[in-house]
């Protein structure tokens, strides 16, 4: 496919141009220029606090366990998002290739907030003295910025065309993995790349909306769907977990901050099949689905009881020998 974005002429509508566009057999798709944004709270809280003990996600997870297993190590990661702070002591020198389909200002690129939280749960440096660990340190990550956040304080935007090319050119890297922490409308084309990188044996991780408008990505038959462990949502028994409240993240110029929203509950089942995936890549969409869903475990916590994926017991299911210790 070839995509040509129209401007609509004057004295006529958006709906008529895609009628007359659909009559039209070389044409495939016609549709509108959806927007999407980010799935985090926009709400900004700043903490002088140690890092790595405020971590309860980790805990939850049981990430530490799991590290004598795997590290994710070799796995290609790519986050479709908002830039990424490359130069953050955790990140440096372990991004694998950038793209930017927003602008070619490179410092701002470093500058986002928002895919910078999300690359930090994925792949933050873990043993190196500093800040927080990340699921999976030991990955290959892709950082591609098909949307813009115009302030820390706003969710970020996308829409089809930027989205589409950052799927399209992260199957042409041979990712292994994408990272969908955003949230938009039905959209025929992105799904057709999606369902394209899924036909492909790439396994793409999306967030969960609570507004049912929003389906994409994670109402896509083969996207593996990850929602707050915190939140109640109805009707869905196939939804993955993780934590997504108050959690402590990476942020621009080397800094630390808390974030919540289903954006970091996605990032860090993206850590987790990284995990597995690096012990075994065989590992197909629904093999992952079951072990997830299967090992999925209950916490008890003052805010009251919440579920969530579990990365050792995970792990223990696929390599032989590997033992997590009881919870």
């Amino acid at each position: 496919m070839h995509c040509v974005l129209f401007r609509i002429p004057p004295g006529t509508t958006r709906e008529a141009v895609i009628e007359n566009l659909m009559t039209d057999k070389r044409v495939l798709i016609a549709q509108p220029l959806n927007e999407f944004e980010s799935a985090t709270s926009a709400s900004v809280k700043t903490f002088d606090d140690p890092y790595a003990r405020l971590q309860a996600n980790v805990s939850a997870l049981d990430v530490a366990e799991a590290h004598v297993i795997s590290r994710g190590a070799g796995v290609r990661v790519a986050v479709i998002d908002t830039g990424i702070d490359t130069e953050h002591p955790d990140l440096a020198g372990r991004t694998q290739l950038t793209r930017n389909y927003i602008d070619d200002d490179a410092r701002e690129f470093r500058n986002d907030r928002h895919g910078t939280q999300v690359a930090g749960l994925i792949a933050a440096a873990a043993n190196n003295g500093i800040g927080i660990v990340g699921v999976a340190p030991d990955v290959k990550l892709m950082a591609y910025k098909a949307c813009w956040q115009p302030s820390p304080a706003v969710a970020g935007r996308c829409n089809s065309f930027t989205l589409a090319q950052a799927l399209a050119d992260a199957l042409a890297a041979r990712a292994q993995v994408i990272n969908l922490s955003l949230v938009g409308p039905s959209d025929p084309l992105l799904a057709a790349l999606v369902d394209k990188a899924t036909e492909a044996g790439v396994i793409v991780v999306g967030a969960v909306s609570s507004d049912p408008r929003l389906g994409f990505p994670a109402t896509l038959p083969r996207v593996l769907p990850v929602a707050e462990a915190e939140s109640v949502l109805e009707g869905r028994s196939d939804i993955l977990r993780a934590p997504a409240r108050d959690i402590v993240t990476l942020v621009p110029n080397g800094h630390y901050d808390f974030a919540s929203g289903s954006s970091l509950a996605t990032a860090q089942v993206t850590g987790v099949v990284a995990l597995l995936l690096a012990r075994n890549q065989k590992l197909g969409v629904d093999r992952l689905r079951t072990l997830l869903s299967q090992t999925t475990s209950r916490h008890d916590t003052t805010r009251g009881p919440f579920l969530s994926v579990n990365a050792c017991a995970a792990l223990a299911q696929v390599v032989r020998g590997a033992v997590c210790a009881a919870r």
